[in-house]
């Protein structure tokens, strides 16, 4: 399972696309460490908490913007390690207007699209 998700994300680094992470701590943070997910390959971190901005990511050493960041500086893939909050975080997106590509959430020890995912579980 674990392998499955490095793989992905080795490919996903791999297509140039710009991604961030959603999340800088607990759940999010132990995610990142787990994949070695590094400030040089994957090095934008946001989360919603405004007290983590400007704070370093624990074990991989992102500095943890805004998520208001993405407003002016949109990315192509938002990745939400933590599955459970995943809809109030789409609807977080959603309600500040930040632009993206695709949302991506762990599922299963792959890599899934947020709205194909919720669609099966509806």
């Amino acid at each position: 399972m674990e392998r499955s998700i490095a793989a992905e994300l080795r490919a996903w680094h791999t297509t140039g696309l710009r991604i961030a992470i959603w999340g800088g701590a607990g759940e999010s943070a132990a995610f990142l460490e787990a994949y070695r997910m590094d400030a040089r390959q994957f090095p934008i971190v946001v989360d919603s908490d405004p007290a983590k901005a400007g704070t370093l990511v624990p074990g991989t050493g992102q500095i943890i913007r805004s998520h208001r960041w993405l407003v002016e500086n949109p990315v192509d893939i938002i990745l939400i390690p933590c599955q459970w909050q995943a809809a109030d975080i789409v609807h977080q997106i959603d309600a500040a207007h930040i632009p993206y590509e695709g949302i991506l959430i762990p599922q299963e020890g792959h890599l899934v699209d947020f709205h194909a995912a919720e669609m099966i579980l509806a």
